[in-house]
C-alpha cells in the first residue's frame, strides 16, 4: 500500500491543529483524534480474530503453519 501524503511540504502540523481547534473547538477535535484511535485498535483486532483463509484472501500472514502434504 502507498501512502499519501495529506500535508502539502512546507506546512507545520501543529499549525493545521491549532486551525482545526479554531474552526471545531478543542472538545471535537480532541473526540475526533480518540474516536480515531479506537477505530484503529478496533481493525487491528479484528485481523487477529480472522481465520487463515480470510487472511490469505486479503494478502495477510497465515497465523498457522499450511498443513504438510502427505506421501
Amino acid at each position: 500500500m502507498t501512502r499519501t501524503e495529506t500535508t502539502p511540504n512546507g506546512l507545520n502540523p501543529s499549525l493545521i491543529l491549532e486551525e482545526l481547534i479554531t474552526k471545531h473547538g478543542l472538545i471535537s477535535v480532541l473526540r475526533a483524534l480518540i474516536h480515531a484511535q479506537s477505530r484503529q485498535r478496533t481493525r487491528k483486532r479484528a485481523a487477529a480474530r480472522m481465520t487463515d483463509h480470510m487472511r490469505r484472501d486479503l494478502g495477510l500472514p497465515t497465523q498457522t503453519a499450511p498443513p504438510r502434504r502427505g506421501r
